[in-house]
């Protein structure tokens, strides 16, 4: 990567970092700043980046050490989320009413971006194992029909409501163990997915019918995010 490139990758994200995320999303999708709020009344674009970056982390190393141990290694990422208080999309959706879905779309773009920091970091961590494994997730997403990419997608979103679900319990094992649970059974994550497409284009490896796997995967994990609340009914707790 370029001194020039990355001067520009780091202008752009300063923009989206001074964005007023309540602002820009109220004004474009005509919804009040009220509408969507998170302690006051104002989201910046950081804390839903930096969720993005964490998950990024999380699947740098699972890049990096591969197997069972990189797959609960991962786990640091969404341990590090609740731990902060950041907002991903995988871990709001199914908490979020469904009014507040275009708070969701601006969710998943900076969780994206977030994401592509970690993929820029994860340009100057490379070695064989790193390219061997994205390699290897790359190809199963081309390959896969997009009904495997929205039900094996559902499989994660419930996934993650249950283990954020669980810590909001103060029950802390399904964060533990839900992240490994869904890499180890080959579930699409949107926002680990935007790590490794982010990764791929810097390993010159990215396709644009990725895209279209993503948005997939995004509408999967929507549906499966929302299927413990739709199933437990009114003893769903958000």
């Amino acid at each position: 990567m370029t001194d020039n490139n990355f001067s520009v990758f780091c202008d752009v994200y300063i923009g989206f970092k001074t964005v007023n995320i309540s602002y820009f999303v109220g004004n474009f999708f005509g919804t009040g700043l009220t509408e969507i709020t998170l302690n006051g009344p104002e989201i910046y674009a950081d804390n839903y980046a930096f969720a993005g970056l964490l998950i990024g982390i999380g699947g740098l190393v699972y890049l990096r050490v591969g197997g069972v141990a990189g797959a609960v290694l991962f786990a640091f990422g969404l341990l590090c989320v609740v731990m902060c208080g950041a907002q991903l999309f995988t871990g709001k959706a199914g908490f979020l009413s469904y009014k507040e879905f275009p708070r969701l779309m601006a969710m998943i773009a900076l969780n994206a971006v977030g994401c592509a920091i970690a993929a820029l970091i994860a340009s100057y961590s490379s070695s064989e194992a790193l390219v061997a494994n994205l390699s290897t997730i790359i190809d199963a997403r081309l390959a896969a029909p997009w009904h495997k990419l929205l039900v094996t997608s559902a499989g994660t979103g419930m996934i993650m409501t249950l283990a954020v679900y669980g810590a909001r319990q103060k029950h802390y094992l399904p964060l533990l163990f839900g992240v490994p649970v869904f890499i180890l059974c080959g579930l699409p994550h949107c926002v680990a997915d935007a790590f490794y497409y982010a990764a791929a284009a810097f390993y010159s490896e990215f396709e644009w019918s990725l895209v279209t796997a993503w948005l997939w995967a995004i509408v999967g994990n929507y549906i499966g995010c929302n299927l413990p609340r739709w199933f437990m009914g009114e003893t769903f707790q958000n």
